[in-house]
């Protein structure tokens, strides 16, 4: 499961960078248009920027996708996991079954006082007094 959760921070860091190139592609094409100094803009070159802008989002798409698939994984894998522990720790409460001892009629150190005694079982199919 950590082997899950590293392949998604390396994903989606790879993911944001490409994020960020994409997002410095696209300025860098509006400064280019809105420029005074260029007043005429060449066709081929911002049809080339549009393209390569273009497929840069479609592989973009493409990681945040596979982001998302190793998302669902890792969630899986940790819902199986709390299932499994909550299982392991209804096994034990089965184990661990406290029981309520009446009082018995010989003298011990507790005479006198309001106190309950418990036994704890590991049988788990009834009680055991002592």
């Amino acid at each position: 499961m950590e082997e899950a959760v590293v392949n998604l921070e390396k994903q989606m860091q790879k993911t944001d960078e490409k994020l960020d190139d994409l997002a410095t592609q696209v300025g860098d094409i509006t400064s280019d248009l809105l420029s005074e100094e260029d007043k005429e803009i060449e066709v081929y070159t911002l049809l080339k920027s549009v393209n390569e802008v273009k497929s840069n989002y479609q592989s973009l798409h493409r990681d945040i996708q596979e982001v998302q698939g190793l998302q669902r994984e890792l969630s899986g894998q940790l819902h199986a996991q709390l299932k499994l522990m909550q299982k392991k720790c209804s096994q034990l409460k089965e184990k661990i079954s406290v029981v309520k001892v009446p009082p018995s009629n010989s003298k011990s150190c507790c005479e006198g006082s309001n106190s309950t005694r418990f036994l704890i079982s590991p049988d788990t199919t009834g009680s055991k007094y002592e």
